[in-house]
């Protein structure tokens, strides 16, 4: 029997063990910050602050204040879920962890360039209609600090970890560690090939689809081709949307087609529901009353008519974007695969 044990291939990339820990670090506090948030917002919600303001200003639609709080609570709780373990991860060196953090990073990127670009057209608007006399100067240097503090968090720091998480080095530094943990006498030593990255950020992307259903706890209210639903018929629609998304998430994961087919059905089909609605009900302050938007919200929109605009482009460039990747990411699946 031969014992020689395997004989260790140099990489031509150089290890970034090191930056991996770093970056692991940076974003276990970034979980942490996540927590503190949580607790801001029960302050605000059911605090001293919340005790100061006037009665309606905590809600700006049919969401009760605990409902709205809890919604909060949920999705700054998960997001410090994904940092915790993609930043333990990442101090592991593990492959999973850099995929993973490939996904959440190229998804921030996304949203907060969208983001960015919204306070840009938003912000300088909603401080002109400020109560009191704000000097123009400082005026300007808010609207320029908010902005700024925008890109570095929401455009800068996202950009940074999609590129370090997407260098040869850093992959080629954690393929190595799961070389060394499965090269064993007999065996090739070489992993297999795993989920490519673009079917992980689909697939993440259905996942986060499937968890639309937890809105229902506070909400249930839907837009079908320019239909406002209530009650039980929105929570049809939502529940079988995040069934479809949940399926189409655990097929993705595993390369099989009929998750890609779920996908594009489903992007296409809230695609040609938004143009419709958007056809049916032109003026969107109407479909914010049908929603059911408290009259304090609905004076902001009046307030800022180009909110409306805003909304309706983003929305449209998010979808077109989405069916462009969904088109992509087609040939990542076996072509003579069926459903």
């Amino acid at each position: 029997m031969d014992s020689t044990p395997p004989v260790a291939v140099l990489s031509p990339y150089p290890s970034r063990r090191g930056w991996l820990i770093a970056f692991g670090v940076i974003e276990i506090l970034i979980g942490c910050a996540f927590v503190l948030m949580i607790l801001f917002s029960a302050f605000a919600f059911f605090g001293l602050v919340a005790a100061k303001m006037p009665s309606g200003a905590m809600s700006s639609g049919p969401i009760s204040r605990p409902a709205l709080m809890a919604f909060v609570g949920l999705q700054y709780g998960l997001m410090a879920a994904v940092f915790f373990t993609g930043g333990i991860g990442s101090i592991r060196c593990k492959n999973w962890a850099r995929i993973l953090m490939l996904v959440v990073s190229g998804l921030w990127l996304a949203c907060g360039l969208l983001g960015t670009l919204m306070m840009a057209f938003i912000f300088p608007a909603i401080m002109k209609h400020q109560p009191g006399n704000i000097p123009p100067g400082l005026e300007h240097a808010i609207v320029a600090v908010m902005i700024a503090v925008m890109t570095v968090l929401m455009v800068l720091l996202p950009a940074i970890f999609l590129f370090f998480y997407s260098r040869k080095s850093v992959r080629a530094t954690c393929l190595a560690l799961v070389r060394a943990q499965v090269a064993t006498p007999g065996t090739a030593g070489s992993p297999a090939s795993g989920l490519p990255v673009p079917l992980a950020i689909l697939g993440v992307w259905e996942g986060l689809g499937a968890l639309s259903v937890l809105a229902t706890l506070f909400i249930r209210v839907a837009v079908v081709f320019g239909v406002v639903l209530h009650g039980v018929a929105a929570f049809l629609v939502i529940l079988t949307y995040s069934a479809l998304s949940g399926y189409a998430a655990w097929a993705i994961l595993r390369q099989k087609l009929i998750g890609w087919q779920i996908a594009l059905f489903t992007a296409g089909f809230w695609t040609i529901s938004m143009v419709a609605s958007f056809v049916r009900i032109p003026d969107q302050l109407q479909m914010l009353k049908e929603i059911g938007y408290s009259d304090q919200a609905l004076r902001i929109y009046e307030q800022f008519p180009q909110f409306s605009l805003i909304i309706r482009v983003g929305t449209a460039v998010m979808m077109t974007a989405l069916l462009v990747f969904l088109l992509y990411t087609r040939k990542y699946f076996p072509a003579g695969e069926r459903a």
